[in-house]
């Protein structure tokens, strides 16, 4: 790797051109490492961020073009028979195919950041007969997000670049995460593209064009939006601070704050309101939430499959978060709690019901005071999980800021659709 080093600093864009091409034409070179000791340059203002990444991702595209003409040219049967020779053996073809039937071209895409992958995606688009053009539309991009991803990391990581290179395998596990979204969307999209058409066209008329029109429920999703971007912000903002490991002063502030604040003489009250995050407790408001839709609901039947989805989203959003986090800290001093996974389930399990008791209410002044109702039993939750030494409180508020973006999403979606139906149920005047 010393001699790669040694010809970046020497030669520059030329070296990380032919680097990258050779790479993708089935030349081991350790690029990733390369590219992020590219960054790192770019930090030092020894090479330019932009033709950095320009010039890497010409020879990738070159290297992907040539190894499309390989496999055109050669075609599968010469890769079956001798392809053990360099590594493209007929299982690792094979395996290419079920993950081409399953992921398809967007597979294209992605699989630059999946080591011995990459190396056969284009000789098998080749072998497969895609035409160039399609092959391109994918791939290019690809190789440009690959690339601008690792020269980007060495950039921001500057002289760290070195200690933190075995760390990119973690943000590649948020890229992929961020590529399934991605792929999700996209299906979707593609699955139902009339439909996102026409409801795309019915809101951007009746919220622009007619903005008298339905007046309330804009204002009510303007409102869950702005609280839906906040909290990602605040959700972001903590994701870092985790990552730099900075909570534990502020654990140690707050948990002095706490102390000081509830004497021995609280410790019962803290014991009840800790088992606000309880399974019983928790069940009983699931429970009311239902009825409630049932009784007071306005539609039923999208209400409950909203809030079947915020439930299970709620476990697997939960699930899914620690098992990334505990990958992300593996090896090192990090809470092993975070987020709190009984902070999420309760924020998702009460703002919902909240929500429901705001929009079908009995009674205004009912609403009021389940607001603060909820809020004071949401922020005694906290207390007393720190109180009780449950939890750190790094990890109770990482708990309610997951919890409260996913809820606020679901919310957000469901008023969208409310809007949605409202609007093809209401006669225009005029017409």
């Amino acid at each position: 790797m010393d001699l790669f080093m040694r010809l970046i600093e020497e030669h520059g864009y030329i070296f990380l051109f032919f680097s990258l091409m050779l790479e993708l034409i089935i030349i081991p070179i350790p690029n990733e490492l390369l590219m992020t000791y590219a960054g790192f340059m770019v930090y030092q203002d020894k090479l330019n961020w932009i033709l950095a990444i320009l010039m890497a991702g010409t020879g990738g595209m070159i290297g992907v073009s040539v190894s499309y003409w390989i496999g055109s040219k050669l075609g599968a049967p010469f890769f079956y028979k001798y392809g053990r020779k360099v590594h493209l053996g007929p299982e690792k073809l094979d395996k290419m195919a079920a993950w081409n039937e399953r992921y398809g071209k967007m597979l294209l895409i992605f699989a630059y950041f999946i080591p011995g992958v990459r190396h056969i995606t284009s000789i098998f688009s080749g072998i497969t007969k895609i035409t160039f053009k399609t092959f391109a539309i994918f791939a290019f991009p690809g190789v440009f997000i690959w690339v601008g991803t690792f020269i980007t990391l060495g950039r921001i990581f500057g002289p760290k670049w070195e200690q933190f290179h075995q760390e990119t395998s973690k943000f590649l596990v948020i890229a992929s995460i961020i590529g399934a979204i991605i792929y999700v969307i996209y299906f979707v999209i593609k699955t139902n593209r009339e439909r996102i058409k026409e409801d795309g066209m019915l809101l951007f008329e009746h919220t622009f064009k007619r903005f008298k029109t339905f007046l309330g429920i804009k204002f009510f999703i303007l409102f869950v939006s702005i609280i839906f971007i906040g909290l990602v912000s605040f959700m972001v903002g903590l994701i870092q601070d985790f990552i730099a490991n900075e909570f534990g002063q502020f654990n140690v502030i707050s948990s002095m704050v706490i102390h000081y604040t509830f004497d021995e003489r609280w410790e019962q009250v803290m014991k009840v309101f800790s088992r606000a995050a309880s399974w019983r407790v928790l069940d009983t408001i699931i429970l009311l939430t239902v009825v409630w839709i049932l009784v007071n609901g306005k539609n039923k039947l999208m209400e409950l499959q909203f809030y079947a989805v915020n439930l299970i989203g709620a476990v697997l959003f939960g699930k899914g978060l620690h098992i990334l986090f505990s990958y992300l800290t593996r090896g090192r001093n990090f809470s092993e709690e975070f987020p709190s996974g009984e902070m999420i389930m309760a924020i998702i399990v009460l703002g919902f019901f909240l929500y429901v008791v705001i929009r079908h209410p009995i009674s205004h002044l009912f609403s009021v005071i389940m607001v603060f109702l909820e809020i004071g039993v949401i922020g005694m939750l906290a207390v007393s999980y720190s109180y009780l030494d449950i939890q750190q409180s790094s990890d109770i508020v990482g708990g309610l800021a997951f919890g409260g973006v996913w809820v606020s999403l679901v919310i957000l979606i469901t008023e969208i659709f409310r809007f949605i139906d409202l609007i093809k149920t209401t006669p225009i005047k005029g017409k």
